[in-house]
């Protein structure tokens, strides 16, 4: 039985617009959007801290995407945006991305039932003390016409290698996600079909109640993971000799790499953690696969580096990562 800790992360977000107020491209007047900030600061001052974009350098809101903190929309809108952090770092809300707000509850792993309480208390405190735009037809009202409904969105982030590696993710995509959910990359961009980090995220809302489509979304998550660990059986079973040799091919270009780009770092930790995973390769400590990402990214790497200083940077940090972290396991093949 899969332990599902192919999940990296899951999670659960809200997006809800004032009454009466525009929200097909977002709020346009300053006043309204800092009445909005100051609202919702006045009803969670004690669990969040408030930042008005507007008062952060471009730099830093890019560090913040890097870190999948915040998207480019609200970045887009940053002269009028702001966002408030939990203390615990696992929720979030967004004046003025796309909507005039958003809720994000996030965990590691497979908790979509927490992300879902933490994300309907917040919900349930804006509702008590702000009018939104509901519909007795359609239900909430959103600027993206496919989540009016219950403006709902489930996002779960996996690791998947053996599946991309048969190729069986087509089937899946086929079967089991159908038209309802869509498949990105890590950085949310179109799914490349060869990057095993795969972001599964619902398409629509319409037609569901809340928890049955977080309900629907867990089963679905877990019958991936299921199939992943039945492949990755396969997998080591028909070829496991080539599968530790490029694991530890792999690890090699990690460890001994002058310059490497973000995507063949990608490639590379992949095999990584597969080898990790498959007991080839240990670690001497959780690997915190999204910070360890995000630290490769162009502006976690420094400031106006060149395409090869960034390489070279990049290079550096892996060298070190495998150096103090990664040493070879006990299989024998």
């Amino acid at each position: 039985m899969a332990d599902y800790s192919n999940v990296i992360f899951s999670s659960i977000s809200y997006r809800r617009n004032i009454k009466d107020m525009p929200f097909v491209k977002t709020l346009t007047d300053l006043e309204l959007a800092v009445g909005v900030a100051r609202s919702l600061s006045e009803i969670f001052d004690e669990d969040f801290e408030f930042k008005s974009l507007k008062n952060m350098s471009l730099k830093e809101c890019l560090l913040l995407k890097e870190d999948n903190i915040l998207s480019d929309e609200i970045i887009e809108n940053k002269d009028i945006s702001a966002f408030a952090e939990s203390y615990d770092k696992t929720k979030y809300i967004y004046v003025n991305e796309q909507d005039h707000i958003r809720i994000v509850s996030k965990n590691k792993g497979l908790n979509l039932e927490k992300c879902f309480k933490d994300a309907n208390d917040i919900d349930d405190a804006i509702l008590e003390k702000l009018e939104v735009c509901f519909d007795v037809n359609f239900g909430y009202l959103t600027e993206n016409p496919s989540l009016v409904g219950t403006g709902m969105e489930i996002c779960a982030l996996l690791f998947i290698p053996a599946l991309i590696k048969t190729n069986f993710i087509e089937k899946i995509t086929q079967d089991l996600l159908g038209d309802n959910y869509e498949l990105y990359n890590f950085d949310m961009k179109e799914w490349d079909k060869q990057t095993p980090f795969v972001i599964i995220k619902n398409k629509y809302t319409a037609g569901y109640k809340e928890n049955e489509f977080a309900s629907n979304m867990q089963r679905i998550v877990q019958k991936i993971c299921e199939l992943e660990e039945t492949k990755e059986d396969e997998v080591f079973d028909l070829s496991s000799s080539g599968l530790v040799d490029e694991i530890y091919r792999s690890l090699g270009i990690l460890w001994g790499s002058y310059r490497i780009s973000l995507q063949e770092s990608i490639q590379k930790i992949a095999n990584m953690l597969w080898g990790i995973k498959l007991g080839v390769l240990k670690c001497k400590k959780t690997i915190d696969v999204i910070s360890l990402l995000s630290s490769l990214k162009e502006n976690h790497l420094g400031s106006k580096l060149s395409v090869k200083e960034a390489e070279k940077a990049r290079a550096k940090i892996l060298n070190r990562f495998v150096i103090d972290n990664i040493i070879k396991g006990e299989v024998d093949v």
